[in-house]
């Protein structure tokens, strides 16, 4: 059985050169699934020199492209396959910790709503987690924090929850005692070597399996052994208190609200873009306009226009994820493409558009039409390469500059300084870029998301506390955090 202490993941806003690492999460995850799902428990522990030789068997293995006949799509896949395999990793953790709270717990959303929220509404969090929204990103923290730097060597790696002393439980908003945490962690987080082993598919395709659903994303801790939880790859356990983590367990299709809970999470989702759309102090944000087309027939605008002096953004918002089978860039990728809610949102905005660009209609009085337009379709999660040629041949084609854009890139380019966004984003169709994040080396931020801020303030661990100091991440019952 191989197990590591190692968190590996490159969490850091900025992470320059990251060279080749044998030890990234994404081949310690699937070296720790097939250890403890096929390895023999009376082995003996372990060693460094074992996990690097079973490292080097994974990095060995060819990749399914060298079964594939020769052509430009044999290649395409093969990026798609690997930069979505390894790019989610490279994620910023203090951006997808901060954006959970921001977006599922901080966006107001009206109560009068024509579709008013189904399921999260006031107390969701204790029906669907089993503690606050907040709390359960604290045990996710302290969880992290004890696997990663605990002071004494032997407990990273692993998690108790007795080392963690009871007079901190004040970090908490309403966990005070073990048996709490240990109720939402075997809820959400804990699996068994039995279950691995009953997860893993005996016909199975090593060439392929690293790039489907490993169930130690989903649950991270490893129950039934001595010395406390195993925490084979600590980064994943920051991974389920992503959006995306939440996304996929509060939407579990085996549960009763499933369906509801993702439905909710994008209606909050467009209106947590136009929290970050009110930042622009340069720019009039217009939300999605009814246009009468006829006595009988009415058609919706796209969600946003934002009207800078020299140019008008129109912003159809889908909270959407790439799917496995779009992951893995296959054969049909073409088709799953052109099905994609990106398609739709394409094809609205090209409708918006046309509705401007009439000037029949004086619902849009207001919208400029003399004005360079831009399109955006806002995702919740990259896509990465969708504006690549390659790809974006598989879409609706447009009379204006159009690009998908991910809410990350988004939360950056509301803080840009010295400039306008505008700026921004003409720089972008000018040099045909394939994402808004390559071009931010070439301007100034804020330091800080005003947004992400005030989520981030929220989660134990990394809100200040008072009147205690804060320490390391590393201390359980400390007041840090693992912020880059």
């Amino acid at each position: 059985m191989i197990a590591t202490n190692s968190a590996a993941a490159p969490f850091a806003r900025n992470p320059g050169p990251l060279g080749f690492n044998p030890l990234a999460p994404w081949a310690l995850l699937d070296v720790a699934w097939v250890s403890l799902a096929r390895g023999r428990d009376n082995r003996p522990p372990a060693t460094s020199r074992d996990l690097s030789e079973i490292l080097n068997m994974f990095w060995a293995l060819d990749d399914p492209v060298t079964q594939e006949p020769e052509g430009m799509e044999r290649w395409e896949g093969f990026l798609q396959r690997t930069i979505h395999h390894q790019a989610p990793w490279q994620e910023d953790a203090y951006s997808q910790l901060s954006r959970t709270i921001a977006w599922l717990s901080q966006t107001p959303y009206p109560a009068d709503s024509d579709d008013p929220l189904q399921v999260i509404v006031p107390g969701w969090d204790d029906k669907v987690l089993g503690c606050s929204l907040e709390d359960y990103l604290g045990i996710t923290n302290l969880v992290w924090g004890c696997a990663t730097a605990h002071p004494n060597p032997s407990h990273r790696g692993r998690f108790a929850v007795d080392w963690y002393p009871a007079e901190d439980y004040d970090q908490f908003d309403g966990l005070r005692s073990p048996k709490q945490i240990k109720d939402v962690l075997s809820r959400h987080f804990v699996t068994t070597k039995n279950k691995l082993r009953a997860s893993f598919p005996a016909d199975h395709d090593p060439l392929r399996r690293r790039y489907g659903h490993n169930p130690l994303r989903s649950t991270p801790l490893v129950g039934g052994v001595s010395g406390g939880y195993l925490v084979p790859v600590p980064a994943a356990v920051l991974d389920k208190a992503s959006p995306l983590g939440l996304y996929y367990t509060g939407g579990d299709n085996m549960s009763e609200w499933g369906q509801a809970f993702t439905t909710d999470v994008g209606r909050l989702f467009e209106r947590y873009v136009g929290r970050h759309l009110d930042l622009l102090a340069d720019a009039e944000v217009h939300s999605e306009i009814v246009v009468k087309i006829s006595k009988k027939m009415s058609m919706k605008t796209v969600d946003f226009f934002v009207v800078f002096p020299d140019l008008v953004l129109l912003i159809e918002v889908k909270s959407t994820r790439p799917s496995q089978p779009l992951r893995f860039g296959g054969p049909d990728f073409a088709t799953l493409l052109s099905g994609t809610p990106i398609s739709k949102g394409v094809k609205q905005i090209n409708r918006s558009v046309e509705l401007l660009r009439s000037g029949e209609h004086p619902e849009l009085a207001d919208i400029p039409a003399d004005r360079q337009l831009i399109g955006m379709v806002m995702t919740a999660e990259p896509f990465h390469q969708i504006n690549t040629p390659e790809q974006r041949k598989h879409l609706p084609k447009t009379t204006v500059p159009v690009m998908v854009t991910s809410i990350s890139e988004l939360e950056q380019a509301v803080t840009i300084t010295g400039t306008s966004m505008a700026s921004l984003l003409r720089s972008a169709v000018a040099a045909d870029a394939v994402n808004l994040r390559q071009l931010f080396p070439q301007y100034e931020f804020l330091e800080h998301n005003v947004i992400l801020e005030q989520g981030w303030s929220a989660i134990p661990f990394a809100r200040p506390r008072q009147p205690r100091a804060r320490n390391t991440v590393g201390e359980p019952g400390s007041g840090s955090e693992p912020r880059p």
